[in-house]
């Protein structure tokens, strides 16, 4: 079996893997050894290139070659350290790294009746700004795939705009009372913006933001649904992000909120600085990588160490998902790439996925998602349908 593995694993880096291949490796690298174990494999397979090993016309010289290489990695292998990627692994989990890279290189396409992604319909809603108590709306649609910069001196133009037609208007808003602006993103679509105090915020797929015109002297606050990543201008006046379980409170550092409705668990991810987190039983202070999740269904906080750069990659277009649900996992991508999947599968909920999906890239995303789970897909009607083999 050694054998056949290490032959599967040339003919998948030199590109020429066959289907019945492509399945067996999809199964054998989900055991995490087996991860690591080709994680080195493709890196010295790489670094020998001066050994031209797809070049030799003898089985035997090709033998000796990597014998000679096999023999390296095996020596390293025990003080070896994963530097050039990160692979994640649990319980019967998909390596979607992995196996979305080979499909790039062997040229493998998916399981379905119409492969045709042309035929795709991705979400045509645009992001929704409300300025000034929703006095007045825009509609906002970024180039497709890109990230939407909202320009704060647009805002303050039609905020000016709206304050000098109104003065102090029958709703008894003057120029100095505080007003609300929020941001809502659809399916597909991300938003960066800066707010008053100059903090940048990134807002992701189907979230909501509403914050002040301008912050006041002694608090700055906001309201999140969603999930957004704070880079918090430094300040003696504490920074809020209030959500429907937590409220997180800074000065000035930068972090990962996710706080959604219909999702078990909420998660503050920090990257750099510190965070204190209030919830309804107790206050909790995180720092630099490490996350704090509350489970909603027991109110139970818990916090882990991770990696808070790679895990907020999402503000520059990779999704990075960690043991979720294959539903956790559909509803996700759905949300990434703003399409609509239907799920006709059986794959059982207590199966955990992880991978790494690029925003460009839907094609390659559902057809890893195939191999992994061992279903297939179609195109029906602009949707994608998911369905057992």
């Amino acid at each position: 079996m050694k054998e056949e593995i290490d032959h599967i694993l040339i003919n998948i880096l030199k590109g020429i893997a066959s289907r019945e291949e492509i399945i067996i490796f999809s199964e054998w690298i989900k055991d995490y050894k087996n991860e690591e174990y080709y994680a080195k494999f493709q890196e010295m397979w790489h670094v020998s290139q001066d050994m031209q090993l797809s070049q030799f016309n003898t089985n035997i010289e090709q033998q000796r070659q990597l014998a000679r290489l096999m023999g390296h990695i095996r020596k390293s292998k025990q003080s070896y350290r994963i530097r050039k990627f990160t692979l994640w692994a649990t319980s019967a989990a998909a390596s979607f790294l992995l196996v979305t890279s080979i499909l790039k290189v062997a040229g493998i396409v998916g399981w379905g009746v119409n492969r045709d992604f042309a035929t795709l319909a991705y979400s045509t809603d645009s992001v929704k700004m409300e300025i000034h108590e929703g006095k007045l709306i825009r509609n906002i649609k970024g180039k497709t795939g890109a990230i939407t910069v909202i320009d704060p001196s647009d805002i303050k133009s039609a905020e000016a705009g709206i304050t000098m037609h109104k003065g102090a208007d029958a709703d008894g808003i003057s120029k100095k009372a505080k007003v609300y602006n929020s941001v809502t993103t659809p399916p597909g679509e991300r938003v960066a913006m800066v707010l008053s105090d100059g903090t940048r915020v990134y807002l992701t797929s189907n979230s909501y933001l509403k914050y002040p015109s301008s912050f006041e002297d002694d608090k700055r606050e906001v309201t999140l649904v969603g999930r957004a990543y704070f880079e918090v201008n430094k300040s003696k006046i504490p920074f809020v992000v209030n959500t429907s379980d937590m409220e997180i409170e800074v000065l000035g550092t930068s972090f990962d909120v996710e706080s959604r409705t219909n999702h078990n668990n909420s998660n503050v991810i920090l990257v750099e600085g510190s965070v204190k987190v209030n919830t309804e039983h107790e206050s909790l202070i995180i720092k630099p990588n490490e996350q704090l999740s509350i489970q909603r269904s027991t109110n139970k906080s818990t916090i882990t160490t991770v990696d808070s750069k790679l895990l907020t990659m999402w503000k520059d277009g990779v999704l990075i998902v960690r043991g979720q649900s294959f539903e956790e996992l559909l509803e996700n991508l759905s949300a990434w790439y703003g399409v609509k999947i239907i799920d006709r599968t059986t794959v059982p909920a207590g199966e955990k996925f992880n991978g790494r999906f690029d925003r460009e890239d839907t094609e390659a995303a559902i057809k890893a998602v195939c191999i992994s789970a061992r279903i297939k897909y179609k195109i029906v009607n602009g949707h994608l349908v998911l369905e057992d083999i």
